[in-house]
């Protein structure tokens, strides 16, 4: 079951790269706010497999820090319905790695997000708590 809303971001797509692998490497920085009001700015690589009916599978990894000084790590993965121009819908669960604190209780949830990228590469992303 989803609970409270744990961010909310826009950002953009920075870079990316076709790795040797075949996979798709994806760079973007996201601006938002924590479920406390606080700013955070984020910072993430996502990788990118595609399937053979044209979704895909990602795993994401990432930095955090907000104006309060609170700095986090993630990691997570899931799978996305890709559109034309590089859009995309992309849908998956986040672990973090807080120190202790306000944020520490996130280490211990799993946050469902939902990352949306329009044709100008430019990202909403909401993360919420699934209990």
């Amino acid at each position: 079951m989803l609970a409270n809303k744990v961010w909310e971001g826009l950002g953009q797509v920075i870079g990316m790269r076709v790795l040797e692998n075949g996979k798709l490497e994806i760079s973007g920085a996201i601006m938002g706010t924590m479920f406390d009001g606080d700013d955070f700015s984020s910072t993430f690589t996502y990788e990118m497999e595609i399937k053979p009916d044209g979704t895909s599978y990602g795993e994401i990894r990432g930095f955090y820090s907000t104006k309060a000084g609170v700095m986090g790590r993630f990691k997570g993965n899931g799978n996305a319905i890709l559109g034309p121009g590089g859009s995309g819908k992309h849908r998956g669960a986040l672990c973090y790695f807080n120190p202790p604190g306000k944020y520490a209780y996130m280490n211990g949830i799993a946050c469902v997000y939902e990352y949306d990228v329009d044709e100008n590469q430019k990202i909403h992303a909401i993360g919420w708590e699934w209990k």
